[in-house]
């Protein structure tokens, strides 16, 4: 392994769109707008088919996206439930409905330490080779990105590592080293 880097990310509010289709046009429609949002906020998508279903999140001092989106859903959509957060409680009944209308539930990232499914990973940490190559890529929701905190990012990088569900034991005693970054703001070379 060569280096070690974190990508915090922005938190926000999240907001879960299910819509029910009548045709495969409407799929595509959808499809197309929430690809049009992605260009100006952060977007996942839950599942597709019958009932597709997206999570959005924005910075929480721009909302106005959220309700315009609700709105045109509203207008142009028979059936539209929105929830104003994402937590495993949603997320079971987008995958229960998912059964009983032949959807398709795509996978999602998911916190590598408690296991919940995670569509904005709050941290991300990434492992690369001696070529600059990803050979593994961590991520952690906020909850327990909180639970690792530690005095510093070396600390913070142990601690999650640590805390991971896979075995990372093998970079326990390894030194790590600051590099600077325009592009990760917090990266480490491993010895």
């Amino acid at each position: 392994m060569r280096e070690i880097w974190v990508d915090p990310q922005p938190l926000g509010t999240r907001v879960v769109y299910l819509v029910e289709t009548r045709s495969p046009q409407e799929e595509v429609e959808l499809d197309a707008l929430f690809a049009e949002m992605s260009s100006y906020t952060r977007v996942c998508q839950l599942c597709k088919g019958k009932l597709m279903s997206f999570v959005l999140q924005v910075e929480d001092s721009d909302t106005s996206i959220l309700d315009e989106t609700d709105y045109i859903l509203r207008a142009n959509y028979a059936f539209v439930v929105t929830q104003r957060s994402f937590d495993m409680l949603i997320y079971r009944i987008v995958e229960e409905l998912c059964r009983d209308t032949g959807s398709e539930l795509l996978p999602l990232p998911h916190c590598n330490i408690c296991g919940d499914v995670e569509p904005f990973p709050n941290t991300v940490v990434s492992l690369s080779d001696d070529d600059g190559s990803v050979v593994a890529s961590r991520s952690y929701c906020v909850k327990c990105t909180a639970q690792t905190a530690a005095p510093s990012n070396k600390e913070l990088i142990r601690s999650l590592l640590d805390a991971d569900e896979h075995d990372f034991s093998k970079l326990k005693n390894v030194e790590l080293v600051r590099l600077p970054s325009h592009k990760h703001p917090i990266r480490f070379r491993v010895r």
